[in-house]
């Protein structure tokens, strides 16, 4: 009897089941008392007219709409793309729908995201913010982020000045780890590229300026080099400027692999090979990596989906629940892109 082409109402579905409209929301809904023969004649009903009930009003009688919301920075990136694979697997298992707002780096679409979410009755937020480093949350919006009424996560990305829980790599070790393998094969001009104005990266060049210290290698600011997020073939402007500027360069480490692509492509219009002319390090795994035997710091971007979907789980629950950090332990996947630098086995 159901069709398609029209929207039925849940007094279509009393009126065929013989039961009042509030006895079908006590079956739908799953509160209340109703006889088991009652219950199943309103779900043959719900079957027959391919009934679909409103979420969004159930959720405001059941005070939960069984929806989570991730806001995330861009959906083209391999890591967003991995997370969402992994909270959409983890919040199935409770049955909770998830959500998906793209901001594409954008600070105003996730301010419009975030106030559009909050009308649609979510039970919690996942949040991958596009605030970077230094940048302060207008008093207006502030609400959007730190309101007690809707639990919320922060993954990958923290926001200074606002205590919520935070679930991300470990990040600083996980590059002091990395730079210390460059090292140990003899590099000591090791460039960086990277979108250095999100916490996650910070994190990062904090590791690679440690490992650096530790082995009495200068740290020189112009050996880092940062792009806009969005900026359209940042990773082969930024090769381009560290390699012309420093020649010297043996090793370039890339702190966010969406730049990796277009630093290979710079590497190629130069004629350079990897490892025989310059080694390359990246973050975060993908197939091109694994085709071009990239050595790579891999995340753990399931653990981290299944982490962050738990504990927001948790909040949901108890919303008093103390604000805490968890790190997952990234991996350093050694490929064939770094080797021991010419200058460096000449000396020997």
């Amino acid at each position: 009897m159901g069709n398609g082409n029209q929207r039925y109402t849940i007094d279509d579905v009393a009126k065929l089941a013989g039961v009042s409209k509030a006895t079908v929301g006590r079956v739908i809904g799953n509160y209340g008392s109703v006889s088991e023969k009652t219950r199943k004649k309103v779900m043959e009903a719900v079957s027959e007219l391919d009934y679909v009930p409103n979420t969004i009003a159930q959720g405001l009688r059941n005070h939960s709409t069984k929806t989570i919301a991730v806001v995330l920075g861009s959906i083209k990136n391999n890591y967003c793309n991995a997370l969402v694979y992994a909270i959409e697997k983890e919040a199935m298992k409770r049955d909770y729908n998830v959500l998906i707002c793209n901001t594409h780096e954008n600070l105003d679409k996730e301010i419009k995201h975030l106030q559009t979410i909050r009308s649609r009755q979510v039970d919690g937020i996942l949040l991958i913010s596009v605030y970077t480093v230094g940048k302060v949350i207008p008093d207006k919006y502030r609400y959007l982020y730190d309101s007690p009424d809707i639990p919320m996560i922060f993954v990958d990305r923290n926001i200074i000045g606002i205590k919520k829980d935070l679930i991300e790599s470990n990040n600083e070790q996980a590059s002091y780890e990395a730079t210390k393998y460059l090292i140990s094969l003899g590099h000591r001009n090791i460039g960086v590229i990277g979108t250095v104005a999100y916490s996650t990266v910070q994190e990062r060049l904090k590791g690679y300026r440690r490992a650096l210290q530790e082995a009495g290698i200068p740290v020189e600011s112009s050996m880092i080099v940062d792009a806009e997020y969005s900026e359209n073939r940042a990773g082969q402007r930024l090769a381009a400027k560290l390699l012309d500027e420093h020649p010297e360069t043996t090793a370039l480490y890339v702190l966010n692999n969406t730049l990796c692509g277009t630093v290979l492509l710079e590497l190629k219009r130069r004629g350079l090979k990897t490892p025989d002319d310059v080694s390359l390090l990246t973050w975060d795994d993908d197939e091109i990596n694994e085709l071009f035997d990239i050595t790579t710091v891999v995340q753990k971007v399931d653990e981290i989906g299944k982490k962050a979907v738990n504990r927001l789980f948790e909040l949901m629950e108890n919303p008093q629940s103390q604000v805490y950090t968890q790190k997952v332990d990234a991996q350093l996947v050694i490929r064939k892109s770094c080797s021991v630098p010419k200058k460096h086995a000449e000396r020997k």
